[in-house]
């Protein structure tokens, strides 16, 4: 019985640690829980960046995970690791243009798409959405 306790505890450390070393191939599996912000080849990612971190109690607020496609890395909030063909996946699932923002809703459709990174209008947005609505209706 002794050993049968231990070899659970291993089985399930292993399960655990395994679905987190999982690198993200596309966005699927962030659906129903994340909305997300994919800026794809911003001119001034330096900028883009650091509307993203000074915006990040609203970003946490309405779950948002946020990528900065660059042309061959990926700056983001996303805790996990990237895939190497995660950058491509993302940008053929959406159809991306250089130099766009798209807004994803928690349910996977494309809510925005524009070329100015405001993150303010995206806020006013997501702030519209009747499953924002509700999640603000059920925090108060």
């Amino acid at each position: 019985m002794k050993y049968l306790k231990y070899l659970f505890l291993l089985v399930f450390s292993v399960f655990s640690n395994a679905s987190e070393s999982i690198p993200l191939n596309d966005l699927s599996s962030l659906r129903w829980e994340n909305r997300l912000i994919i800026l794809n080849k911003p001119t001034d990612t330096e900028h883009a960046l650091s509307l993203m971190k000074n915006s990040s109690e609203g970003i946490n607020d309405r779950h948002i995970v946020w990528f900065i496609l660059k042309e061959s890395e990926a700056l983001t909030n996303y805790s996990g690791r990237l895939s190497e063909s995660f950058m491509s996946n993302v940008r053929q699932q959406y159809q991306l243009k250089n130099n766009t923002v798209t807004l994803i809703g928690k349910d996977g459709g494309i809510k925005f798409q524009g070329r100015t990174i405001d993150v303010k209008a995206l806020f006013s947005i997501i702030d519209a959405m009747y499953m924002r609505q509700r999640e603000v209706q059920l925090k108060n």
